[in-house]
């Protein structure tokens, strides 16, 4: 969280002396305040930082802590900004992330290039411990 907000500052020439002195609060409680999850900043450091930074509260937490979305585009076949080129792969590719979202999991880009390469070039061990789940005899 450090180097967010410190870029933040940086681009706007600003100093943690600057906006403490500007905004009555110690210089040590900003700099206490970056090495915790902004949602846990206390009111006055938030409004002294998205003041000095002209941004509303809300703006400035969203910027450092993004929410999560899952970005699945049919259209394009792409799912986290990845195009699988293969409509079948894509589609399997869809279900597994999907249904496990639906469990909580926030795949990345990464985590859809890994599932990507196992729907391409299946691991011999996996396809075994599958079959061995399903009862099924290796091929």
């Amino acid at each position: 969280m450090l180097s967010k907000i410190s870029i933040l500052l940086t681009n706007h020439q600003l100093t943690l002396k600057d906006i403490s002195q500007k905004n009555d609060l110690r210089e040590q409680d900003l700099k206490n305040a970056f090495h915790e999850n902004p949602n846990n900043w206390s009111s006055s450091v938030l409004s002294a930082l998205s003041s000095s930074l002209n941004m509303r509260p809300g703006d400035l937490l969203e910027l450092l802590d993004p929410v999560y979305s899952l970005k699945i585009n049919d259209s394009n076949q792409m799912i986290q900004g990845i195009y699988i080129e293969d409509p079948e792969i894509y589609e399997q590719v869809r279900f597994v992330i999907e249904s496990e979202h639906l469990e909580g999991w926030q795949p990345d880009e990464e985590d859809v290039l890994r599932l990507l390469d196992e729907a391409i070039n299946p691991s011999s061990e996996l396809q075994t411990e599958i079959n061995q789940i399903w009862g099924e005899e290796d091929e």
